[in-house]
């Protein structure tokens, strides 16, 4: 029987979260389930003892007794230091004491304030020309990681420039970080749609934050008149095309008519 430790792999600042522990002891008894954070055990379930459970102090993280249960452990108002690897011992009783271990990590997110600053050096872009812009976002725990998209196409690696990851300020032992990311895109034929092009940045942190912000940017040629939408002259001559079409004609006539 494995030990399997399931918990979300991230988690928002303050939140409660469950830490489950799935065992089977294929029929023997259950001696203890000991939860550590790393090699620190901070809480144990005896359930031939009274009371049955037993919680040992760690920094930031607070357990709700009256919710854990012999397979799951609750954590409320979790701190930046519940991040971490999580290990979940499960000894069988008398005669066994066989041991074994799950383990899973966790992370404690604290997502920026607002969505990221996008800006860009000119809205209004020619054929040849590049579209640069930067994209910073605010401070949070861990970095945010930057995408780059331009009508909903992601920017080629090429195109983007490096990130930039700066430490803005410490709490406690937590560095909060600034990300910064650029593009150089050159412009061709196929950046615009209906004269028009979309580049958006996207900020990511696991599953726990996604901020964006978008810039419209124009085609700086001239439009197009109307009168071209249709395109350049056929380069047959009238007479020609009449010729075609009367051919078309006859064939039709000849297709109606034609004997069964």
């Amino acid at each position: 029987g494995e030990v399997l430790v399931k918990i979300p792999e991230a988690v928002r600042l303050r939140d409660t979260v469950s830490l489950q522990c799935n065992y089977d002891l294929e029929g023997e008894t259950l001696y203890t389930v000991k939860w550590y954070k790393g090699s620190n055990e901070f809480y144990r379930f005896i359930p031939k003892e009274h009371p049955d459970s037993k919680v040992f102090p760690l920094p930031g993280i607070y357990v709700d007794v009256s919710e854990s249960t012999p397979n799951e452990v609750v954590l409320r108002n979790v701190e930046l230091d519940v991040t971490g690897k999580y290990n979940c011992e499960v000894s069988s009783d008398f005669p066994s004491f066989d041991t074994k271990v799950g383990s899973a990590f966790i992370y404690v997110v604290d997502p920026p304030e607002e969505d990221p600053l996008l800006v860009i050096d000119k809205h209004l872009v020619d054929m040849g020309d590049y579209i640069k812009a930067n994209c910073s976002t605010y401070p949070s725990h861990p970095a945010s990681n930057i995408s780059w998209y331009l009508n909903g196409k992601n920017v080629l690696p090429r195109f983007v420039k490096k990130l930039e990851v700066t430490p803005e300020f410490f709490t406690g032992k937590r560095k909060y970080y600034r990300a910064l990311s650029g593009v150089e895109i050159e412009v061709t034929e196929s950046t615009f749609q209906d004269g028009k092009a979309i580049l958006s940045c996207v900020a990511t942190i696991f599953k726990i934050y996604k901020g964006e912000k978008k810039e419209t940017l124009e085609d700086a040629r001239p439009r197009p008149r109307p009168s071209s939408v249709l395109g350049p002259r056929d380069y047959r001559s009238d007479n020609q095309r009449l010729e075609i079409s009367k051919m078309g004609f006859l064939l039709t006539l000849l297709l109606v008519h034609a004997p069964r």
